[in-house]
């Protein structure tokens, strides 16, 4: 078998990339995985490549995982990490087709990238919503349609790409109900508060008997009448009312006053089952997800029921009382 050195590899390499279509950032960022990956093939005394085994990969697997940035001083990022491994990929793939392997010991091969946690995405604090709303001047038309806007999502607890597609025809003011035309075709019945309502009539006018077949929420421009919000337009609109007044924070966006919506219910007695209809969820568990109380309820109901508490079950081990710690997302079961 041909000794596979690093200036081999880096001719391979070359040769792949010459007959790409990569944009030349993605060329170089590919040159610098390939570095990297010789950098540590060279530290672990790998001078030949047609020696580096399954094991040798699942070290280099770990070495990337474990590697801090000197720019950053924090652990590589998923896209980054996905890179590295994917030019390791190409290279083995690239020794094959040319001959210089017989077997692509990578192809068996996975990599599980950490799971991201992003961002949390947080309810507003009791209160703070209506704060929020009240900021909205009325007094001009964009305010006015703002208010009512906001003041039917938070309501209703809906989605922005639900109020944005909202037409005037789905919408009952006489007995504050409105048809949302939700995900995966589940039209539902939805009430809204007295509030919104307010606000509504008075942001619809006589459109509400006039232009029955038009959206809800529209674009206020004399170029471009009567045609609908789109849903990055409101998430925009929100967070520049938020940054005007000092309230931005990356967890906090439209969608933080949905969450408020379920867990304002959820805290002031609502079912929960009345909860996922509302908001339209397909997996109960999906609604428990946007509140912060309910592993807090959980645990209550734990207390009062857990087999443990009553004399009439034998004890559980502390195995099971983990998996419940879990489940409930809570600590210190005893």
């Amino acid at each position: 078998m041909i000794s596979i050195t690093h200036e081999v590899a880096i001719k391979i390499m070359q040769t792949e990339l010459d007959g790409s279509r990569y944009s030349k950032s993605h060329e170089k960022a590919i040159e610098r995985a390939l570095k990297r990956f010789l950098f540590w093939a060279n530290e672990n005394s790998i001078s030949d490549l047609c020696l580096i085994t399954k094991k040798d990969i699942y070290n280099y697997q770990d070495y990337m995982l474990n590697y801090i940035s000197q720019q950053t001083g924090k652990r590589l990022d998923n896209g980054t990490l996905s890179n590295m491994y994917n030019t390791v990929k190409m290279l083995f793939s690239a020794l094959c087709r040319t001959g210089f392997l017989h077997e692509n010991i990578t192809s068996s091969i996975k990599f599980d990238l950490p799971k991201a946690e992003g961002i949390k995405r947080q309810a507003f604090h009791r209160n703070t919503m209506s704060k929020i709303l009240e900021k909205m001047d009325v007094n001009s038309d964009i305010g006015l349609r703002n208010r009512a806007l906001f003041e039917l999502i938070y309501s209703s607890g809906l989605r922005v790409s639900e109020a944005a597609k909202l037409l005037i025809k789905d919408i009952c003011l006489e007995n504050r109900e409105m048809i949302i035309r939700g995900k995966f075709s589940r039209d539902r019945l939805v009430p809204f508060s007295k509030m919104a309502h307010y606000y509504l009539a008075l942001y619809l006018g006589n459109r509400v008997y006039n232009d029955r077949e038009g959206p809800v929420f529209c674009n206020i421009r004399r170029k471009v009448p009567r045609r609908a919000m789109l849903p990055g337009s409101i998430g925009r609109i929100f967070t520049e009312h938020l940054v005007k007044h000092g309230m931005k924070k990356k967890e906090l966006t439209t969608h933080s006053i949905r969450h408020t919506s379920a867990t304002q219910l959820l805290d002031n007695g609502a079912g929960i089952r009345h909860v996922q209809e509302l908001l339209g969820h397909r997996k109960i568990e999906t609604t428990a997800g946007y509140t912060h109380t309910q592993n807090s309820k959980l645990a209550k109901i734990y207390r009062k029921y857990h087999p443990q508490e009553h004399d009439l079950f034998d004890a559980v081990d502390d195995t099971y009382k983990k998996r419940l710690e879990k489940v409930l997302g809570v600590k210190g079961i005893r």
